[in-house]
């Protein structure tokens, strides 16, 4: 059963079964009957695979790539140009697309390079980049979702079908994460810190005398930005008391401010999200210019960000989907409460039997008919009928799970199957998928922002910090011992650590740890991926195995930090030890 042996593999047994048989002296009849005999044990030895369809694959060889039905090259050049259009005149992303001529041009360039390879045309982009060139921009959910409401309203505009507009919007939500992870874990860390107080935080700054000297150098930076120039010209003495004084208590410092509510001293200035970005731009440019720490500018910076909606006089909420179409509600569109439930049930049973995202899924029945029922009125909610659900409790109730895009794209996925199993209609299918989209940073944030901040720790203090936090190389020892206990009493997966190599699997497996952890380099076996590439392993198995290390680090003592830390460091060697199996089942 832990074998991941395969047609071929068989075939070549059955034939050095037939020569061995032939050098021995037997007859062709008898060998041949021997290999008949065998090969009904074919299906209990192979590793279950999805029988061919042909038809299938037919329809699949001839159906139209979404790169094809937008439009191909063309296609994609005018769905970015009308995009890059709307964008800079739009006052909710506009200070993202102000560059020069030249770099507008490049930009512009990458992006339909970009959207060519995702849509499946030929193209040089290399996704692996997208994450670094977005990293330093403080670029939010709620941005990318305004983008994505300009591109449905271009490809209306250029005639495309709904169901164009579908496919498209959901090929481009898996940048969602590499676009804005870099400002999500900058902004993560500072409401974390500023929740533990603001008393610290003015203090910090440099007490009045500090603040009296941000506002003057916020409006000198200001004073020569000729994006909101305009809105400081008038009675710029009072404009700039009453700010020092409001700002000083947003950071924790005395309560002077006498003002009017801010919705009634901005509501005659026309100022609008692209305004209030630029004035962030021009605080942070101000506190890097006077040598304030990063962490420093970006807890501000969280700090004063509530204020957008008293200023504009609304919040930032996440872009529409669309509902309502011809005055149906999405809800009835995708067949009421009953087909809510009914997809909910079959994604449920789906997600129990795939072994990339089974581990989070299995639970006792009472707490997995809590999870179900709460997913089916988030729904609901959601498709615009009744709402029960707190969304303000999503991103809490997912915050220390270890969820990536990876998990998320699996079960949007199998949602998606399950819909369509039911019989709802591929347009509501296709809006609902959108929806759940939007739930992907609350559910994956957490993960994203303890792995970033994993990854930095090891670059600024290097692995042996982490090492020495689980207690150094005898610490260390201790825990493997302790996991490799709990792993031989896990009936999920101690068939993969019994039998006549048990002392060399743990040998190797400590050694690969240790080094992993910032210990002493000792490993010299395989690869990974070579290691386990006959073995039938999956993600579930490998969430079993992080599951029995946390509980070994936790029995021990070890702090949550540093648990946490290390599950983290070792989530991304699933790819290499699940190599094999991902490449066998095209996953």
């Amino acid at each position: 059963s832990t074998m991941a042996i395969s047609d071929y593999e068989f075939d070549c047994f059955l034939e050095a079964l037939k020569q061995g048989m032939r050098t021995l002296g037997l007859d062709t009849q008898t060998a041949d009957e021997c290999v008949v005999m065998l090969e009904v044990l074919r299906p209990e030895v192979l590793c279950v695979r999805k029988t061919h369809n042909i038809k299938r694959a037919m329809q699949a060889i001839s159906a139209k790539t979404v790169y094809e039905r937008v439009g191909g090259q063309q296609g994609v050049t005018d769905l970015v140009e009308g995009m890059y259009t709307k964008a800079v005149q739009d006052p909710r992303v506009k200070s993202f697309f102000e560059k020069n001529k030249a770099r507008v041009t490049a930009h512009k360039k990458r992006i339909v390079l970009y959207m060519t390879g995702i849509f499946g045309g030929m193209s040089t982009y290399d996704n692996s980049d997208l994450r670094p060139a977005h990293y330093e921009s403080n670029i939010t959910d709620y941005h990318f979702d305004c983008l994505m409401e300009l591109i449905r309203e271009v490809l209306k505009e250029n005639g495309k079908e709904q169901a164009v507009i579908a496919d498209v919007l959901i090929r481009l939500q898996p940048a969602r994460a590499d676009v804005t992870t870099g400002f999500t874990v900058r902004m993560e860390v500072a409401r974390k810190n500023v929740e533990k107080g603001k008393d610290g935080m003015f203090q910090r700054l440099g007490g009045m005398a500090g603040l009296d000297a941000l506002i003057e150098a916020l409006y000198k930076v200001a004073w020569a930005d000729a994006r909101i120039k305009d809105l400081l010209m008038k009675d710029i003495a009072v404009i700039k008391a009453g700010q020092g004084a409001y700002i000083g208590e947003l950071l924790g410092g005395p309560k002077s401010y006498k003002g009017r509510e801010l919705v009634d001293v901005h509501k005659s200035l026309g100022i609008n999200d692209y305004h209030f970005d630029c004035f962030l731009a021009d605080l942070a440019r101000a506190m890097m210019g006077l040598g304030h720490p990063e962490a420093m500018i970006n807890e501000i910076l969280v700090s004063v960000e509530p204020s957008r909606a008293a200023i504009l006089g609304h919040s930032r909420g996440n872009g529409d989907v669309e509902l309502s179409r011809d005055g149906v509600l999405l809800i009835d569109r995708f067949g009421g409460d009953g087909n809510v439930e009914a997809v909910v049930e079959s994604m449920f049973d789906r997600c129990l039997e795939d072994s990339r995202v089974r581990f989070h899924f299995e639970r006792t029945k009472s707490k997995q008919r809590q999870i179900r029922r709460q997913f089916c009125n988030y729904l609901t909610g959601c498709f615009g009928g009744l709402n029960t659900y707190d969304l303000s409790g999503l991103r809490k109730a997912h915050y220390n799970v270890n969820i990536t895009d990876y998990h998320f794209d699996v079960m949007t996925r199998l949602f998606r199957d399950a819909a369509k199993y039911i019989g709802v209609d591929k347009g509501a299918r296709q809006d609902a998928m959108l929806v759940l989209s939007k739930a992907r940073p609350d559910i994956t944030t957490g993960c994203a922002v303890r792995l970033e901040l994993a990854f930095k720790k090891q670059a600024l203090h290097g692995a042996d910090e982490l090492f020495q936090r689980l207690g150094a190389f005898d610490g260390l020892m201790a825990v493997i011992d302790r996991m490799f206990e709990c792993v031989e009493r896990d009936k999920r997966i101690n068939a993969y650590f019994e039998g006549t190599k048990l002392i060399a699997i743990k040998k190797s497996t400590s050694e690969y740890i240790m080094s992993v952890l910032g210990g002493p380099n000792e490993y010299n076996g395989r690869t990974l991926a070579e290691a386990h590439s006959v073995l039938q392993v999956t993600d579930y198995h490998f969430d079993c195995f992080l599951q029995n290390l946390n509980r070994a680090m936790g029995d021990l003592g070890c702090s949550t930090d540093a648990v946490d830390d290390a599950t983290i460091v070792l989530e991304p060697l699933r790819f290499q030890v699940l190599q094999a199996h991902y490449e066998k089942n095209a996953l």
